[in-house]
C-alpha cells in the first residue's frame, strides 16, 4: 500500500511519513507465542528430577534445628535460606518455558556462592564482621536520600521522635556508618574485591566469566538480549514472546551446582552428616551432565 507523505508514519512514532521513514522499508513486525515441540519436563526430566532430590535433602535439613554458633554459621545458614527459595523459583519457571528469566535468578545464586566462599575462606572473621557492618552504610543511604525529599524526610522524623522497640536512632545510624567507613574504607560494595577478583580468588573464574556474564546481559538489557527475543525470518521481524527451552538446560544444569555446593558448605560448616547423600546425587547429576555433553 502506497503511503502518503503527509499521513502518520506506520512506525506509529506520531511523525509524519515525510519526517520519519520516507525512503526506508519498514519491515512487518510481528509478536508470536510458540510452544516447545518437546514438552520441556519431559526434555529435561532427569535435570528437573536431580535437582528435585536435592531440594529433598535440604528439605530434610531445614526440618531440625541446629545451633548456630558464629556470624558465619548465621550467614551459611541465611544463604541457604536464600538459596532455597530461588532455587525453587527458577525450577518453577523452568517448567513453564520461561528459560530467559530463570537464567536471571541462577545469576544471583552465582553471587550468593561466590560471596559465601570468599567469606568462609577468611579465617580471621574479618570478612563476614565487614560484610554485616556495611548495612549501615546501605541504611545511611537510604536515609540520606529520604532527607531530600519532604514527605519522606516527614516520616523519617516521625518515626525518631516514637521509635519502635528495636529501631535505630538517625543519630545512631550516621554514627555507625561513620566507623565503619572509617575501619574498612569502604568503595563501591562491601568487599575489598569486586565480583571477578573474589570469583578467582575462590575458583570460580570459569563460572562468573561464562555463565555469570551472558545471564547479566539478560538481567542488563544488553543490546544482546534482543537475540533472545526477535528473530529476523527475512520478510520481516517476529517477537517470540511464549513458551520455549532456551537457557532451560543451562540453567538447571548450574542452578544444581550452586545449590549443591551452598548446602554442602553448610554441611561441612555444622558437622550434618549429609556428606555422602549430597555427593552421591552430585555424582550421578555429574554423569547425566557427561551425557548431553556426549549429545551436544
Amino acid at each position: 500500500m502506497k503511503i502518503g507523505r503527509n499521513t502518520l508514519c506506520p512506525c506509529g512514532s506520531g511523525k509524519k511519513y515525510k519526517r520519519c521513514h520516507l525512503g526506508e522499508t519498514l519491515l512487518p513486525t510481528k509478536m508470536i507465542k510458540t510452544n516447545p515441540e518437546t514438552p520441556i519436563e519431559q526434555k529435561y526430566k532427569a535435570l528437573f528430577s536431580y535437582n528435585r532430590e536435592l531440594r529433598g535433602v535440604v528439605d530434610t535439613i531445614m526440618d531440625k534445628e541446629y545451633p548456630l554458633g558464629g556470624d558465619k554459621e548465621v550467614f551459611t545458614a541465611f544463604c541457604v535460606g536464600k538459596a532455597y527459595k530461588t532455587h525453587g523459583a527458577l525450577l518453577l519457571l523452568c517448567e513453564q518455558g520461561y528459560g530467559q528469566d530463570a537464567a536471571i535468578l541462577v545469576r544471583s545464586l552465582i553471587d550468593l556462592l561466590i560471596t559465601l566462599l570468599y567469606i568462609l575462606e577468611d579465617s580471621t572473621n574479618k570478612r563476614i564482621q565487614r560484610y554485616f557492618a556495611y548495612d549501615w552504610i546501605l541504611r545511611k543511604k537510604m536515609f540520606d536520600y529520604g532527607k531530600t525529599k519532604p514527605e519522606i524526610l516527614k516520616l523519617l522524623e516521625a518515626r525518631n521522635a516514637n521509635p519502635k522497640s528495636k529501631d535505630n536512632t538517625l543519630k545512631e545510624i550516621e554514627e555507625q556508618a561513620k566507623l565503619a567507613q572509617e575501619k574498612y574504607k569502604y568503595g563501591r560494595d562491601w568487599s575489598d574485591k569486586n565480583r571477578r577478583e573474589m570469583a578467582e580468588f575462590v575458583d570460580k573464574k570459569d563460572l562468573y566469566l561464562t555463565i555469570y556474564r551472558l545471564q547479566s546481559q539478560l538481567m542488563h538489557t544488553a543490546p544482546r538480549t534482543m537475540n533472545e527475543y526477535i528473530k529476523d525470518n527475512g520478510k520481516g521481524y517476529t517477537i517470540e514472546v511464549g513458551q520455549n527451552d532456551r537457557w532451560v538446560e543451562d540453567t538447571l544444569v548450574v542452578a544444581f551446582d550452586c545449590m549443591y555446593n551452598i548446602v554442602g558448605q553448610y554441611d561441612k560448616l555444622l558437622h550434618l552428616g549429609y556428606a555422602k547423600q549430597l555427593d552421591d546425587i552430585a555424582k550421578r547429576y555429574l554423569q547425566e551432565v557427561d551425557n548431553l555433553n556426549n549429545k551436544t
